[in-house]
């Protein structure tokens, strides 16, 4: 693995991570006061909608041009064509269907916003395009740098508009304009495409050609794209299965429990996600099985811990923040730590069924996911909406494991020896829940006193480890 480049990678995406985040955490407390739980139900479910829609726009393209190591030129022109023409298409059926896919998921306004607002796709679409070419150039600082714009940007509008204007429509346009900001920001940093390249994404002829190639590599990219497709429907069932059983508003507090436990976890997946697929595209199988080794150890030791304890802290700074409009939130908030906790392990590696050429592991493993998923959120629906996701979260823990021990097992890792580095760190984990849970009934002092307990652990036993994670945040 190249140490320098995952190194740098990871501290420039991670500090930056943690600015977007305090940023994005700042505007959430506004927007939770002036926005409705309908509001957020419908900005969650337009924009799940709109990011399954996406992978549909590049058919796979954009992992056989990551993976690739010739004809790159070419890979991405047929990336770049089947984008905008997909996206195209795209646009023109959600305006003549839009409003039935919103009386689908029990929203008028819904309708009317997909109807109005498909276009949008095409940003989304060529942001990920671009992002793709960034990520196989190794511009990590760049990537970095354009995600901090964009939330800057949206931000800012989203404090000096909606206050006065509190439509979710509003909310949804602002979120766009920020990821117009970073496709723009990218397309004036990244290395330049040779304008003769550019020429030909319009040209009938190299469209030929991209359906060609298209159907040289179908078998893959067909793989590919289901896999996608299935992955994104699996990680929104709460969204895009149970939004068709409930009301909008329901979705709304999903939205915000999710939303507030994923902070943490998003600088750490976020960080580590973009930068490990290219490298490991590009690495030996050994040095791939040391580096995830070693970032297990990272998130057994810190990030699932950490993550226990903001969840607890949550529970006592949500009604003091919010009053009583998103108490229905904090049980899932505390079920959520199950669901991100160990998205921790599988997120990161997730590209490694690609890497090794054997998507169809993949595919099965979504086809079970998307299946356990759906039945336990209808199982659980007929209990309560809570339940429901208190299911989804426990399947899709016992999945993420299934995950990661089939991705070492492609790499030709120890499992034995992977095995007793989970089990390792299992007990500690539990205990500290489990203790933090039980002692938070009484006040909030003594799980602060755990974190404290716990912190002084990792100084004393672990500091090289601590400082290993401190650094990464230091320029």
């Amino acid at each position: 693995m190249h140490t320098k480049t995952v190194i740098s990678g990871i501290r420039w995406t991670l500090s930056t991570t943690i600015l977007r985040r305090a940023i994005s955490l700042i505007l959430f407390i506004f927007l939770a006061k002036w926005l409705t739980q309908t509001d957020f139900g419908i900005y969650r479910s337009f924009s799940a909608i709109l990011a399954l829609l996406t992978y549909v726009t590049h058919l796979g393209l954009d992992y056989l041009y990551l993976v690739s190591r010739q004809k790159e030129r070419v890979n991405f022109l047929a990336l770049l064509q089947t984008g905008l023409l997909v996206s195209a298409i795209i646009t023109v059926l959600l305006a003549v269907f839009g409003k039935n896919i919103g009386a689908y998921y029990h929203s008028a306004e819904l309708g009317k916003v997909l109807s109005y607002g498909g276009g949008l796709i095409f940003i989304e679409s060529l942001r990920r395009i671009v992002r793709v070419y960034a990520q196989k150039k190794f511009q990590f600082k760049d990537l970095a740098l354009a995600e901090t714009i964009n939330v800057i940007i949206y931000s800012v509008l989203c404090l000096a508009l909606i206050y006065f204007w509190r439509y979710a429509w509003l909310f949804i346009v602002l979120f766009y304009i920020g990821n117009l900001a970073e496709l723009v920001y990218l397309c004036v940093k990244l290395p330049r495409l040779p304008l003769s390249l550019l020429k030909r994404v319009f040209s009938f002829k190299w469209l030929k050609k991209t359906l060609a190639l298209f159907s040289r590599n179908s078998n893959f990219l067909l793989m590919v794209n289901a896999i996608d497709l299935l992955q994104a429907y699996s990680i929104n069932a709460p969204i895009l299965f149970l939004g068709t059983l409930v009301e909008p508003a329901l979705m709304g507090v999903y939205f915000f429990a999710s939303q507030l436990i994923a902070i943490p976890v998003g600088m750490l997946n976020t960080s580590f996600a973009q930068v490990f697929f290219p490298v490991l595209a590009q690495s030996e199988k050994s040095a791939s099985v040391v580096g995830i080794r070693h970032y297990t150890s990272l998130v057994l030791k810190i990030g699932i811990p950490a993550l226990i304890v903001y969840a607890l802290l949550l529970q006592y700074l949500v009604p003091v923040i919010w009053g009583d409009k998103w108490l229905a939130a904090m049980p899932l908030i505390l079920y959520l730590v199950i669901y991100y906790g160990t998205s921790m392990l599988h997120n990161p590696i997730s590209g490694i069924p690609f890497i090794c050429r054997k998507p169809q592991w993949e595919l099965l493993w979504n086809i079970i996911t998307l299946g356990l998923r759906i039945l336990v959120l209808y199982l659980g629906l007929q209990v309560s909406f809570a339940f429901a996701i208190l299911l989804f979260c426990l399947v899709s823990a016992v999945m993420h494991f299934a995950f990661y021990y089939m991705s070492l097992a492609l790499l030709k890792a120890d499992l034995w020896q992977i095995t007793i580095d989970i089990l390792t760190y299992l007990p500690v984990l539990l205990v500290l829940a489990l203790g933090c849970l039980y002692m938070g009934k009484f006040s909030i002092v003594f799980p602060l006193v755990v974190l404290i307990g716990y912190g002084i652990y990792l100084w004393i036993a672990e500091r090289d480890t601590l400082k290993e994670v401190l650094s990464l945040i230091k320029k």
